[in-house]
């Protein structure tokens, strides 16, 4: 088996493969105070709980945007399974290239999703995470990474607008029927959500316009990127494990 790390800033995404197919995955709450020991018990239970032996994996791949979380889980793997993790970032040669001004800028969670869209849906390719961050990842017709955007996540913008007015108060996002709210909870579902649809709608379009393309595959991955994408007017691709793929196949094909 091989296991494929995901570290966010929000979450922290483990993904179980065998014979290439995912077979297991757990998301776990992103803790600047979790001990080595704290991970490994945390990861252990849910395997166990889901019928794997920890012992079996082979691999460990990581790719994460947090140095600290990276340091406790690349520790982790090595006291706990005599693995030393490979580790995603942009100075590896991938086969494809990172056609930014920066390209260790990059993060290993778009390099993922690059390498995953072109391999299973084509080239170009558009890839739309939403996570801390909504990042628009653009996959050019050779599978290069040409750049993208990177907007405000959903949630944390919502938070962010409950911090700050004292009379809205945090909700559980579900989707309203009209755009016109009648309250406050289906005026902030209305902004949130429809807002988020419509600013997908309205980037793919515009990046399409820009690189002169027609109908290509737009997928989205991450958070409320279903929600999103169901009342999304573009025909897009959901897929919630894109980036874990992306960091087996980068595993798979580099090592």
């Amino acid at each position: 088996m091989i296991l494929a790390i995901d570290i966010g800033n929000t979450n922290i995404v483990l993904g179980l493969f065998s014979n290439g197919d995912i077979i297991e995955s757990w998301r776990l709450n992103t803790a600047a105070t979790r001990t080595i020991d704290e991970c490994w018990v945390a990861i252990k239970l849910l395997a166990e709980d889901a019928g794997h032996n920890l012992q079996t994996i082979e691999n460990v791949v990581i790719g994460s945007v947090v140095p600290k979380e990276t340091f406790i889980f690349k520790k982790m793997c090595d006291h706990y399974l005599n693995i030393t993790p490979f580790e995603v970032n942009g100075s590896i040669d991938l086969g494809i290239k990172l056609s930014v001004s920066s390209p260790d800028e990059v993060g290993a969670d778009r390099i993922a999703n690059v390498y995953a869209a072109g391999k299973l849906y084509g080239k170009p390719s558009i890839v739309v995470d939403f996570g801390t961050a909504t990042t628009y990842d653009v996959i050019d017709e050779k599978g290069d990474f040409i750049g993208g955007a990177i907007a405000p996540g959903i949630e944390t913008s919502a938070i962010h607008l409950f911090q700050k007015a004292a009379l809205l108060h945090r909700i559980d996002f579900e989707i309203p029927e009209f755009a016109i709210g009648i309250d406050t909870r289906t005026n902030l579902e209305s902004g949130i959500l429809f807002g988020a649809a419509d600013q997908v709608d309205g980037m793919i379009k515009r990046i399409k316009a820009e690189k002169g393309w027609g109908d290509i595959p737009v997928i989205i991955t991450g958070g409320l990127g279903k929600v999103i994408g169901g009342i999304s007017k573009t025909n897009i691709t959901f897929d919630d494990d894109l980036t874990l793929k992306g960091l087996y196949y980068i595993n798979k094909d580099l090592n």
